[in-house]
């Protein structure tokens, strides 16, 4: 299994857009946005999330095939959210995410304003909170009601690690 981990650029805008989409297709009780909402993007919209200064988005290629990403977002000079984990299901249980997530460490090391790394689950994603806590994650607050998906509320988890 040869594996590719690459940051997308602005030029890349379509990886995202695909499996942004797909994830929100198969899982949207794990994601704060809407197919519906997303779905509505201009494509100009799409390439300025590629190109944003306090985010960065990570996908992996098993074999030159796309099979997922993760995110990280700059909530404050110290504080980094990492978000849109997704894996596609037939390249799952095979570590990939935490190859993504090592990728984002490695990032991060360079930043030494960074002081925490945070991550948002819905109780129903039993693998990301395994890998999340095997990652030295820790449960912080449990917040009732807060990720919405087609309409629908659902608890959320607020993990987080010094990295």
């Amino acid at each position: 299994m040869n594996s590719t981990i690459k940051k997308l650029t602005r030029d890349d805008w379509k990886v995202y857009k695909e499996l942004r989409l797909q994830m929100l297709s198969e899982e949207p009780q794990a994601y704060s946005q809407t197919l519906e909402e997303l779905s509505e993007r201009s494509n100009d919209e799409w390439k300025e999330k590629t190109a944003s200064n306090v985010m960065s988005i990570l996908a992996i290629w098993i074999d030159g095939k796309l099979a997922g990403m993760n995110g990280l977002f700059y909530e404050n000079k110290e504080t980094v959210a990492i978000w849109g984990m997704f894996i596609r299901k037939p390249h799952r249980r095979k570590g990939l995410g935490k190859k993504l997530m090592e990728a984002i460490e490695k990032e991060l090391k360079n930043d030494a304003a960074v002081k925490k790394l945070r991550v948002y689950i819905t109780p129903s994603q039993v693998p990301a909170w395994q890998l999340y806590v095997k990652l030295g994650f820790a449960e912080v607050v449990k917040i009732p009601g807060k990720t919405r998906s087609n309409g629908e509320k659902y608890d959320e988890i607020l993990l987080e690690k010094t990295p």
